[in-house]
């Protein structure tokens, strides 16, 4: 940290010039571009826009010069100038048909935001998607790679479960990115889609700049600009949500709240939960920017609490078990970046979390707290066209205590871990065409007895201006996951290596992405027991390897009005972990899943109908009636949900969704007794969705002065 703070204090004061420098950097349409970069040619004089394509520097330059502007996807502008100059300079960049666009890393990287070359996705899909039902997490399962458990709605990537996906929000950890449910019951994101400007999922291979995930990073970001005065209502069969954004000066405050009380729709179709307390759910999120001069600032704050009561069935119990559940999440995260000047960036930030979770399960009291911190700084510098360098120091600490309370037994456990870790990364151009990326990280914790060294690198070579290739390695630790940590925090890191090549074809409206990989799962936790416990024995002699193929194609030029794509996954995971006695594929994977997403605007009916098919194989799971370990197979299923956005005025919007149309009727798996019965045979019971099909409807209102605004901006 006293290293980043000394180059920010260089950096500040080696400036000086005689003349100041301003101007505007505008793009297509007169739009701002950020963080494009400015300079004088053949000096050091420059500096970078800030979120509303303004940028400024000194400079003691005099006579007639060239000033340069480039950013990542356009040609780089050229001009000469007479300087100094008083009046602020108007550049405006424009795309080449006749020039190779610059080269990026596509293996992957997935991207849902409004606009860049990795764009498979904009903010708008994510709402709109029949069957996301507005949830982040269900609208990245139509992505290729991605999956999520139809029983507990965590998102899995290229064979691995949930606890090898990390989540930050503007580069910063969030330590619970999930609602609270019971067993059985899928849960959501904690975030609102509509506070953010998009989503980076990476699928394997991510930049040297994150880690402590085997699998997969999913980067929330919000917006680097100063939001318009506007309020938000909404109204719909689960609740009621209000929004609204202030905006003074350089300043903008964002908040959105929501209540959910599922009591009423319970009333009106009965799902196969026997509550006892209606699931209830408060939220609210806070966004607060100012923009500065050289720098921007962003606070964003989130609030949710939940209260649920109900019956659950249990195999082990004769009657449904009685269960209460009560948790409180509350999560800050302050980001900063600075222009130093030089074409040196700064970016600072701080995550908070807090977690407590009170559980009554039958006559066991099971209450948890979790704090966590994330603190983190990087200096990045584009030293010419061709090179940009990101070097940085985080550190995180992560709190997790748990009680058990049955009767008149009690006990405590938990972990206290702390981690630090610095990382760097340089993207170069080695030819027009060809672009390599290398970066390092260095982690250590005090809860494992040595620190990990990542090596990470990747390839990008354009075929020509629509096509690509590109190659990526990596590799990457990430220490146990809480269920098991809790009770063992000895054990060591576990560790995958990640081979991925990746083709991709963008042109016209048109985008096929076709991705293939291969992942070596080393040290993985390992316990004897049917289910961790406080005296289970642990051990890191797990090991694995994932295989598999992924396709995306989306078209949305043919058909006037239409959008759709097509994503399939083939994965093919073999893993000996949890209480495996050999290497299978664990019932959490999909083999084959299959996606088709259509959108379609009806300009006569002011009105967007979507529909999303999905067909996914059956999974694994034990019987322990049988002779073989794993052997068993659910049955493959498809299901089908549609949605319907009606445009009452440009200001009101009215929202109807329904999840699984046709009533498919999956099986996730069996829960079998902890113990035979009197003929010695386990008993089982299957595992099936709680609720057949889930309605939505919807009222959104806006209230600006820009009278075309709405709650989904592209109707």
């Amino acid at each position: 940290m006293k290293l980043l703070l000394t180059l920010l204090f260089l950096s500040i004061t080696i400036v000086s010039a005689q003349s100041i420098l301003k101007g505007k950097v505008l793009g297509k349409n007169g739009k701002p571009i950020y963080l494009a970069n400015v300079y004088i040619e053949g000096t050091y004089d420059g500096g970078t826009t800030d979120s509303l394509g303004n940028f400024v520097f000194e400079t003691s330059e005099q006579g007639t010069k060239i000033i340069k502007a480039s950013v990542v996807g356009l040609p780089t502008y050229n001009r000469p100038i007479q300087l100094p100059q008083k009046e602020l300079l108007i550049i405006q960049m424009q795309e080449s048909e006749n020039r190779l666009q610059e080269v990026t890393i596509q293996a992957g990287v997935l991207q849902a935001n409004s606009s860049g070359k990795n764009t498979v996705m904009s903010p708008l899909d994510i709402v709109t998607t029949a069957g996301s039902m507005g949830n982040i997490i269900s609208a990245l399962a139509t992505l290729p790679g991605a999956q999520v458990g139809g029983e507990n709605g965590r998102l899995m990537v290229h064979g691995g479960d949930a606890s090898e996906t990390q989540t930050y929000i503007n580069g910063i950890r969030v330590a619970q990115p999930y609602t609270a449910t019971p067993n059985e019951v899928p849960v959501r994101g904690r975030f609102s889609p509509m506070l953010f400007k998009g989503v980076n999922f990476s699928t394997g291979g991510y930049s040297a700049e994150f880690g402590n995930a085997l699998s997969s990073i999913l980067a929330l970001n919000t917006e680097n600009t100063i939001e318009q005065s506007k309020t938000e209502l909404s109204l719909s069969s689960v609740g009621l949500g209000l929004g609204h954004t202030l905006q003074w000066g350089k300043n903008s405050l964002t908040f959105n709240s929501s209540y959910t009380n599922l009591k009423p729709y319970s009333k009106i179709i009965t799902p196969d939960i026997k509550w006892t307390k209606p699931y209830e759910n408060a939220s609210g999120e806070m966004i607060y920017r100012h923009q500065f001069k050289e720098g921007f600032l962003n606070i964003y704050g989130a609030y949710n609490f939940e209260n649920m009561g109900l019956y659950q069935a249990d195999i082990n119990y004769e009657q449904p078990v009685p269960l209460k559940k009560k948790s409180n999440n509350a999560y800050a995260n302050i980001s900063y970046s600075q222009n130093l000047g030089n074409r040196w960036t700064f970016q600072s930030g701080i995550g908070l979390g807090y977690l407590t979770d009170k559980l009554h399960y039958d006559d066991v009291y099971l209450p948890n707290e979790e704090k966590s911190l994330h603190l983190k700084g990087t200096l990045s510098k584009i030293w010419n066209n061709k090179i940009k360098s990101i070097g940085g120091i985080e550190y995180f600490d992560t709190n997790y205590q748990e009680e058990y309370h049955r009767q008149t037994l009690g006990y405590s456990y938990g972990y206290h871990s702390k981690m630090t870790a610095v990382f760097t990364e340089t993207t170069f151009g080695i030819l027009p065409n060809l672009i390599g990326k290398i970066g390092l990280r260095e982690t250590s914790s005090n809860l494992q007895a040595k620190s990990t060294l990542e090596p990470r690198a990747s390839l990008g070579y354009a075929l020509n201006k629509y096509t690509q290739l590109s190659l990526a390695y990596g590799n990457f630790h990430q220490q146990a996951p809480t269920p098991l940590l809790k009770y063992a925090p000895q054990l060591d890191w576990m560790e995958a290596n990640h081979y991925i090549a990746n083709y991709f074809y963008s042109r016209g409206g048109h985008l096929l992405r076709l991705e293939a990989y291969h992942k070596e799962y080393n040290n993985l936790a390992k316990y004897n027991s049917i289910t961790p416990k406080y005296d289970s024995q642990y051990d890191n002699n797990g090991s694995g390897k994932v295989k598999g193929f992924d396709l995306f194609y989306k078209n949305s030029s043919t058909i006037k009005n239409l959008q759709y794509w097509i994503s399939y996954s083939y994965t093919d995971s073999k893993r000996n972990e949890a209480n495996y006695p050999t290497t299978v594929t664990p019932p959490y994977v999909y083999k084959h899943s299959f996606y088709i997403v259509g959108k379609y605007w009806l300009s006569s009916l002011r009105s967007q109908l979507s529909l999303t098919n999905s067909f996914v194989s059956g999974r694994n799971y034990n019987d322990p009636n049988q002779t073989v370990f794993m052997n068993c197979h659910t049955k493959g299923y498809n299901s089908l949900s549609m949605s319907w956005s009606f445009l009452y005025s440009q200001q009101k919007i009215i929202h109807f969704s329904v999840s699984n149309v046709l009533g498919a009727s999956p099986i996730y798996g069996y829960q079998y007794a902890d113990r035979p019965n009197s003929q010695g045979i386990y008993d089982r019971r299957p595992i099936v969705p709680t609720v057949k099909r889930f309605v939505f409807l919807g009222y959104f209102w806006t209230i600006s002065k820009n009278e075309k605004d709405n709650q989904l901006d592209n109707l």
